[in-house]
């Protein structure tokens, strides 16, 4: 059989290879930009266990580097996630940190320094855990290409300064990483314990019952009695796993302190299960485990390559549409202003005019809601006041002079509807008022749409527009203040309403019982009929030329030197960069979006090798 070869590998691996750097390409950008790991549900290996199970032994074991800080508690707070990456031209091992991508270290006892001074800057120096993982990527000519992720310790009872729900919080993060169904479940368990109360095995059984994607790991193999029910363990009949039980030696104590390689370490462990697990050698030992993660890992990649494509399409196209709703980067200053200016004056009439093309409430029918109800429900509130008729009275004695009145002088009438129409001020001063605050609701919902990148530019034009509405509002103030002053200077009891109505209430005060009533008082209830009668009169007129001179004032004149006056005042080519700087939120999510879609379309190519 030919097999073809790419960089010293088969197509397959080199393939394998490419797709799993893609793929840490893709865990890179989320944990840069914060998105949750769960977002992509990316294929990776997950490492559980409790603690001193001796997890760090394998993990130091698979990278052949003393590379994670020891002590006792809980060392791992953070989530630790390792990146293997094979280069057949790196002369030594190498590792670098995503948080410093610029460092690159070749002795790895810094590297475990490193993972603790980060680990304490988020979590503090005492024993709390973190969600925020570090991730570390190491480069070796020896090592296959794999991504592990290493867990805080399953910690059951809290000592010293733990926190004392200590086991949840460490549950919860180990559950958040294994319930993604493209994780691998590395369970890591020690030897001389019963394997059926490990806490690993007990969560990857909550997420993964059927055991399809569970490889468990036997530490301390070592430390193990030599009888059958350990042996059985070992050959899965105790605890059956479909992925496999694959025993181990943690390198002990001893071996650390009279510093002995990890490759002696992992010479001295072949030699022990071939002299006392001879018949079962071959698939034992941190080698075999090896090599049983990446077939494990590359099956896997095969198996849940469907729904990673589905996810990769569906994430393509959010993270274009968040770019897309962010605008593109600014190129041209002075067109990008004229440009938002432009938008924001059409956004204002077609929102005003209701001519929106999308379904809401436009704000043009808020202002006629004003009208329908807030204008109405201001001047309904205009009545002539309960103690009026001793204001009546002296006003008929005023006007009557030295004579008694035989009739009600008509400068009575007229005095105290003139008097009374000077109530209308106000609850026309605060109708006049409210439709202004909707219409500043409609600058700043058109602000909001157009100006939300640039907020000096939104700010400045938001303050313009104020200035030229309260302008406009003042004008319609006083338009509806000389209207008043009109109906004042001249009291028309010539109305075509006023005349049709006269009579009727002249008539009605007329058929009282003149024993009971006197005819001065007959004469003040009169009055008073006739009194609320002009007030309806006005009032109805008002309901009519409110309306219309909002329109007028604060809506169409407004509308027409709108653009003029942004132009005039803010278009300036010396404050145009100040003026359409962008929010340094909008940079930073555009720059996410634009990595995390850049490393998905790199994954959407990867991906496509496999279909």
């Amino acid at each position: 059989r030919i097999q073809i070869l790419f960089e010293g590998k088969s197509i397959i691996h080199y393939v394998m290879d490419n797709f799993l750097k893609t793929v840490n390409e893709l865990q890179d950008v989320f944990t840069t930009v914060g998105a949750s790991p769960g977002i992509m549900k990316l294929p990776q290996i997950v490492v559980v266990g409790s603690q001193s199970t001796g997890k760090s032994s394998v993990l130091e074991s698979i990278v052949k580097q003393n590379f994670l800080p020891r002590g006792s508690g809980i060392v791992t707070r953070r989530p630790l996630i390792i990146q293997i990456i094979q280069d057949v031209t790196a002369e030594t091992p190498t590792a670098s940190f995503l948080h410093s991508p610029d460092v690159q270290y070749t002795d790895f006892d810094e590297v475990a320094k490193e993972i603790i001074r980060n680990t304490d800057k988020v979590c503090g120096t005492s024993k709390a855990i973190s969600h925020e993982p570090i991730t570390v990527k190491v480069v070796s000519r020896d090592l296959p290409s794999l991504t592990l992720v290493d867990l805080p310790g399953i910690t059951k009872n809290p000592v010293g300064d733990q926190p004392e729900d200590i086991e949840k919080q460490t549950t919860d993060l180990v559950l958040k990483y294994i319930e993604n169904p493209h994780s691998i479940i590395l369970a890591v368990s020690p030897g001389n314990i019963d394997i059926a109360n490990s806490e690993a095995i007990k969560l990857a059984k909550q997420v993964d019952p059927t055991g399809d994607r569970t490889l468990a790991v036997v530490t301390k193999v070592d430390l193990m009695e030599k009888t059958k029910e350990n042996l059985d363990v070992l050959q899965g009949k105790t605890l059956p796993m479909k992925l496999g039980i694959i025993g181990v030696i943690n390198r002990n104590q001893k071996q650390i302190d009279k510093d002995i390689s990890i490759e002696e370490c992992l010479e001295q462990e072949k030699e022990y299960f071939q002299t006392h697990f001879h018949h079962m050698a071959g698939e034992m030992g941190t080698e075999f485990l090896i090599q049983r993660l990446c077939t494990v890992l590359m099956k896997h990649v095969k198996d849940c390559l469907p729904d990673l494509i589905g996810r990769v399409t569906e994430q393509k196209v959010i993270q274009q549409e968040i770019i897309d709703s962010l605008g593109v980067e600014v190129t041209d200053g002075m067109h990008v202003l004229a440009e938002s200016i432009r938008l924001f004056c059409k956004k204002f009439d077609e929102d005003i005019n209701g001519r929106l093309s999308f379904s809401r409430t436009s704000g043009g029918m808020l202002l006629r809601e004003v009208f329908e109800h807030d204008v109405g429900a201001e001047l309904d509130r205009i009545k002539l006041p309960d103690d009026i008729e001793p204001e009546i009275e002296l006003e008929i004695r005023r006007t009557s002079g030295t004579k008694p009145a035989l009739f009600t002088p008509n400068h009575a009438f007229d005095n105290l509807a003139s008097k009374t129409l000077k109530l209308f001020k106000p609850p026309v001063r605060r109708a006049i008022k409210k439709s202004a605050e909707t219409i500043i609701e409609i600058i700043a919902s058109a602000g909001k749409d157009v100006f939300h990148r640039f907020p000096n530019l939104k700010r400045e034009a938001h303050q313009i527009a104020m200035n030229l509405l309260l302008e406009k509002q003042q004008e319609a103030e006083r338009f509806i203040d000389n209207y008043l002053k009109l109906e004042e200077s001249y009291v028309n009891t010539n109305h075509r309403l006023f005349t049709m109505n006269r009579g009727k209430i002249e008539l009605e005060n007329k058929d009282q019982d003149l024993d009971k009533l006197s005819f001065e008082q007959r004469n003040i209830k009169i009055i008073k009929g006739l009194l609320d009668l002009y007030i309806g009169i006005i009032r109805y007129q008002l309901m009519d030329v409110v309306p219309k001179a909002v329109i007028c004032f604060i809506v169409m004149e407004f509308n027409d030197i709108l653009h003029n006056s942004l132009m005039r005042q803010l278009f300036d080519e010396s404050r145009a960069d100040e003026l359409i700087r962008e929010d340094i939120f909008i940079e930073e999510k555009r720059e996410r979006a634009s990595k995390m879609l850049e490393a998905l379309q790199k994954a959407d190519v990867m991906t496509s090798l496999f279909e």
